[in-house]
């Protein structure tokens, strides 16, 4: 079993875990309007941290985004309940945009090493001597949950004992001037679910939890039982109007509704999300479960909403309560749900954690401290771990899964299964040979940046060379990708328009860009591919490392084949991708 051994959140709200309960469970909020901030043109509402509390997190020779990262980090291992200079024990860094505000200075433009999310993992991992090699989870708003469900994957696998989850995100021009371009930012304090809803604020903070593999689970101890990402298969930036992947997700995680406390919706307040969710939620069957949302309190916290909301879940249930959703006064989704509008009493001891995000990904966590329902599952579990680490030592050259499928795509040409494929041109223009040569019945490629046409056409280049039937909605075949660089072309793309105060125009279509997961989202639309979708963010490329993480995939029951690789691109003209299909060794 996955137990959580301890947690932090550092917010503009409190400095820890219970400082941040008692804030939120007293109505309190940091969100605030800034009008000419960064010289931004628009107004905007936003939960920061105020210049005395970030000298107080700051550490001489990191960035803002470390500092924040390693205070949180920091206060969680206190008590050194896991050994972190351990072998078996890994950090997990969940982050939407790291180090971005770098960019700004053109020192980091020309040069911009550090604002790479691997990098900064890196310098956070050195900070407190982790001897093991961090991973970045880097999948747009579900990047928390899917972070914890990576850590719960990697454990149950028996490759680690402990993992360090650590959620963060501070927020930028960048970030804002992206959000105001979709138009998707309110006026006013966000409203979840509430029918005057009129979009998301924004909000900045860390969160960390300590997971561990717990033979003899104790009283009253947190258990994260199940966890599932699926994708809509749907669009890039529009929630599925049925809910298809959040429902499949939250399918996935098994719990029933007599079990629950709570769901914790992701409830950014904007018209879709909310309407998305609810939908979701009502297929399901959890109509009697309350749903709340934490978004009027800490505004969108993007790479650490997952584990700040499940913390504050924790902490709600720890103290036999559900907390009210800040700003919501009157239903205005049409999903049979029961919403959150006053701080209500409980005894149940489970909850779910659900998220969705950009790139049409969804996740959902079930977190539970039921020792009755624990105590069922626990044979199980154990029984699981114990025979993964018997087949890791029995059988050390068996190899997890088998690779069917093969292509490797560089600016100079294309090796697929073992053969050179004729072309004539190189670089950028090599991707729009393929596509024109290959497929060409998916104008939306031209819309593309330049590292998801990479992604996508070694994907259909790789698919077609399988010979299977495509397009028929399939929900056993996940899309995992890695890479080094992150998003960097779009995001010196976006930082290029909003630079000039006098020509400042940020673009929805290059800021949707500026999240590398999209690339997963395009194959999974492409394809009908319902299954899981995820994007991971190394120092370097790692081929231990990203088998790891494959092996621990399977994990996932649902899962029968991935479609993996690294897609990553320095520059235009510069990219390399190795894609293969991968299916598990039984």
């Amino acid at each position: 079993m996955i137990s959580v051994l301890s947690h932090n959140i550092i917010s503009p709200i409190g400095e820890t875990s219970m400082q941040n309960y008692s804030a939120v469970k007293a109505g309190n909020s940091a969100l605030s309007r800034y009008d000419g901030k960064w010289n931004l043109p628009e107004p905007f509402f936003a939960s920061l941290f105020s210049d005395e509390q970030t000298r107080n997190f700051m550490i001489d020779g990191k960035t803002r985004f470390e500092s924040l990262a390693i205070a949180s980090i920091k206060k969680a291992i206190a008590d050194n309940l896991v050994d972190i200079h351990s072998p078996r024990t890994i950090l997990i860094l969940s982050t939407t945009k790291g180090n971005v505000e770098l960019l700004a200075d053109p020192r980091y433009f020309n040069n911009p090493e550090g604002e790479l999310p691997g990098v900064a993992a890196r310098s956070i991992a050195d900070y407190f001597g982790f001897v093991t090699k961090p991973i970045v989870v880097c999948n747009a708003c579900i990047s928390g949950v899917a972070a914890l469900v990576l850590a719960k994957r990697l454990i149950e696998s028996a490759q680690y004992d402990n993992a360090v989850v650590c959620g963060a995100d501070v927020q930028t021009p960048f970030i804002v001037s992206g959000f105001q371009s979709f138009k998707a930012l309110s006026s006013d304090n966000c409203r979840p679910f509430d029918i005057s809803r009129c979009g998301l604020n924004l909000g900045e903070a860390a969160a960390t939890i300590v997971l561990s593999r717990d033979a003899d689970s104790k009283d009253n101890q947190w258990h994260i039982v199940s966890g599932g990402v699926r994708n809509d298969a749907n669009h890039i930036s529009g929630p599925s109007r049925t809910g298809e992947g959040s429902y499949r997700a939250l399918l996935s995680l098994g719990a029933q509704e007599s079990d629950l406390a709570f769901i914790n919706a992701h409830g950014t307040a904007t018209l879709y999300n909310d309407e998305m969710e609810s939908i979701a939620i009502d297929r399901a069957g959890y109509h009697n479960v309350i749903v709340n949302a934490l978004k009027g309190y800490y505004g969108h916290t993007m790479g650490a909403a997952g584990i700040l909301e499940t913390i504050i879940s924790m902490c709600a249930v720890d103290d036999n309560a559900v907390i009210a959703t800040r700003g919501y006064a009157e239903k205005g989704v049409s999903g049979d749900i029961c919403l959150a509008n006053v701080n209500a009493p409980t005894d149940k001891a489970s909850f779910i954690k659900l998220l969705s995000g950009f790139g049409g990904c969804n996740a959902a966590l079930w977190v539970s401290k039921s020792q009755s329902y624990l105590d069922r599952i626990k044979k199980t579990a154990n029984k699981k771990i114990a025979s993964n680490k018997r087949d890791a030592r029995e059988m050390p050259e068996r190899s997890p899964y088998i690779t069917r499928h093969q292509i490797a795509v560089s600016p100079q040409g294309v090796m697929l299964n073992g053969e050179q494929l004729k072309t004539e041109q190189t670089g950028k223009a090599l991707l729009t040979e393929l596509y024109k040569a290959h497929v060409g019945d998916y104008p939306k490629f031209y819309k593309m940046d330049v590292m998801t046409r990479l992604g996508f056409i070694a994907s259909e280049l790789l698919l077609m060379s399988e010979g299977k039937e495509r397009f028929s909605p399939c929900e056993d075949r996940a899309v995992i990708l890695f890479n080094r660089t992150s998003s960097l072309i779009a995001d010196k793309l976006h930082q290029e328009s909003i630079n000039d105060a006098n020509a400042f125009f940020p673009s929805p279509s290059v800021f949707v860009y500026t999240l590398p997961n999209i690339i997963t989202g395009e194959i999974a639309i492409r394809n009908k591919y319902y299954g899981e979708t995820s994007f991971y963010i190394l120092e370097k490329f790692d081929e231990s490392l990203i088998s790891q993480v494959l092996e621990a995939s399977f994990e996932d029951s649902h899962t029968t084949s991935i479609v993996a690789g690294w897609v990553d691109c320095e520059s235009e003209d510069v990219f390399n991708a190795q894609m293969y299909i991968v299916e598990k060794n039984k």
